[in-house]
């Protein structure tokens, strides 16, 4: 899990595992790598993130308002921090920080 040290060294929080032509196919957070090494233990390093990712993770169109991505954020069963904003081919786009949404004065 090479993808390990980039989460953490960066302190970026998530990962976003996207193919060649950037469709989106899921994410990685930091709670995911905690919630995978309570379970697996030493094996985490056996593991890939492609089979820990969320598969589908909350997102919003490129033209949602950004109280609506909000929103999504805080909606159950628990908040996030991120979330991706994909077209309607599922390609990414950007991706959206609760901190960011925040610091805009949301």
């Amino acid at each position: 899990m090479d993808q390990l040290v980039e989460l953490t060294s960066k302190g970026c929080g998530c990962l976003l595992i996207i193919d060649e032509e950037y469709h989106l196919l899921g994410t990685f957070t930091d709670g995911d790598l905690w919630r995978t090494l309570k379970a697996s233990g030493e094996a985490i390093f056996k593991l890939t993130v492609g089979e820990k990712c969320n598969r589908k993770p909350r997102s919003v169109s490129p033209d949602a308002m950004a109280m609506e991505a909000m929103q999504k954020m805080e909606s159950p069963p628990s908040p996030v921090q991120f979330l991706p904003v994909i077209d309607d081919q599922n390609i990414l786009i950007v991706v959206v920080t609760l901190h960011g949404l925040v610091s805009a004065g949301l």
